[in-house]
């Protein structure tokens, strides 16, 4: 349901369609919950029973089927299958999927899945429901389901944040395997004792954990050199599912050697800043100012998965990925991406500078650029002739007429058919600065 603008729900078995609203999605675990629109009469729910929640992991090799409107046929579809495996994985795909919480739990079947069935039901042969389909790898017979474990921490998280979702707990930390012995012997590990040492500390824990912190225990289970837990006997899985897999405001425990020395404290984790918005409605939006027909926007996720990585400057690609695999964000204000250039629209002003968007704003007339509103600022009060544009690589820059640069505002629109000179978001600072032919083009 993700951008949809019109939703239309149908009961097996009857041809009429009924119009749906979304209630609420939630990116980092693929799930959203749908309803009858207002204005639409009840009778949808006339003669429909609710399913029953089954066992929160089913068992190896027990029997599955999925219940969906996968491609290639017009009516309802039933494959089975057995649980083939329960594992860790990450539910976003794509370069950024590293801004997602961690790695969450998810049951890999062999029941066929293919595009369509996302949604549907997984039932136990009991009539349980025991996840829900969202993934697969292609045509290689392995298909994943969400499990009920999940899907009753999003629900709880809803009824206790008024139907608002804020997002998973996520790890606050990043690890490294203990499993060399001269690391060991410097961290004091006593010989039998396994964990995983801190690297990096996410800064709303640091009170409590620093790098070098060996972490042994999370809870009650035991963590492995390859910060690996036991989820059943003889069943291993990465840890990250004792964080991600929490109910909304429950407290996780950690057991830690500092300095050779045993600590214990618990906190309730929560999602962390990052240094990017990750999904369009959660926590970003359209942001975009065009100056003097340079189109510069705030990188998020979602406009990164979208652009295909060919067109992406190795740069910008490795900046990124920095930005994601190795600090945290200190300050959820600064939770932003880097300023890009994506677009030079064609004008006499600009003429010389095409060829090569993506690059990314460092500054505008020698003052750093860090965030959309800083640059609408930077560019309003600007008394200087020229407006000189920055960008990372050493010594790249544009240089445009400041004067001509207002003049050509409600001609470049009208020359390209764009409505606006910034997003709605944006606008405010040419309204208030009395920027008229700016503002009115806004």
């Amino acid at each position: 349901v993700k951008d949809a603008i019109d939703v239309r729900l149908r009961k097996h078995g009857v041809a009429r369609r009924w119009r749906g609203k979304v209630v609420v999605s939630a990116h980092d675990v693929d799930l959203a919950i749908v309803t009858v629109h207002e204005e639409e009469d009840d009778t949808f729910w006339d003669g429909v029973t609710p399913a029953e929640w089954g066992v929160e992991l089913p068992r190896l090799q027990s029997s599955v089927h999925v219940v969906g409107f996968p491609m290639g046929g017009s009516t309802i579809c039933v494959t089975q299958g057995v649980v083939s495996r329960i594992d860790c994985k990450n539910y976003r795909v794509g370069y950024t999927a590293a801004h997602n919480p961690g790695r969450i739990l998810v049951i890999q079947i062999d029941a066929a899945i293919n595009p369509g069935n996302s949604g549907g039901p997984a039932f136990a042969p009991d009539g349980r429901v025991v996840g829900i389909a969202f993934q697969t790898l292609g045509g290689d017979g392995i298909g994943y389901i969400i499990p009920v474990l999940v899907l009753r921490n999003f629900l709880d998280s809803l009824e206790q944040n008024g139907n608002a979702y804020r997002g998973l707990p996520e790890l606050p930390f990043k690890g490294f395997e203990l499993r060399n012995q001269s690391l060991r012997r410097y961290l004091q590990v006593p010989e039998g004792t396994t964990g995983v040492v801190i690297r990096n500390v996410a800064p709303a824990i640091a009170s409590l954990l620093q790098e070098d912190d060996v972490i042994t225990r999370i809870d009650d289970k035991v963590v492995g050199d390859d910060f690996t837990v036991e989820l059943r006997q003889s069943e291993l899985l990465a840890a990250d599912y004792l964080v991600t897999c929490k109910r909304w405001g429950e407290p996780t425990r950690f057991s830690i050697l500092r300095a050779g020395e045993p600590r214990e404290f618990s906190t309730v984790l929560t999602p962390l800043p990052h240094h990017m918005p990750r999904a369009s409605g959660f926590d970003c939006e359209p942001t975009y100012a065009i100056l003097g027909g340079l189109v510069f926007v705030p990188l998020c996720c979602p406009m990164f998965d979208y652009k295909e990585h060919k067109h992406v400057s190795q740069q910008l690609y490795n900046l990124v990925s920095h930005s994601m695999t190795s600090t945290f964000c200190a300050d959820p204000a600064l939770s932003n991406g880097p300023i890009v250039l994506i677009n030079i629209l064609a004008d006499s002003l600009n003429y010389g500078y095409n060829g090569r968007p993506w690059r990314v704003l460092e500054s505008l007339n020698g003052r750093k650029i860090s965030t959309m509103d800083q640059l609408c600022e930077t560019y309003i009060n600007n008394s200087n002739e020229f407006l000189r544009f920055g960008f990372s690589q050493e010594g790249d820059k544009i240089v445009l007429d400041a004067q001509k640069c207002r003049e050509i505002s409600s001609t470049l629109m009208a020359t390209h058919a764009i409505s606006s000179i910034t997003s709605k978001n944006l606008a405010h600072h040419f309204i208030a600065a009395g920027h008229e032919a700016e503002a009115k083009a806004a």
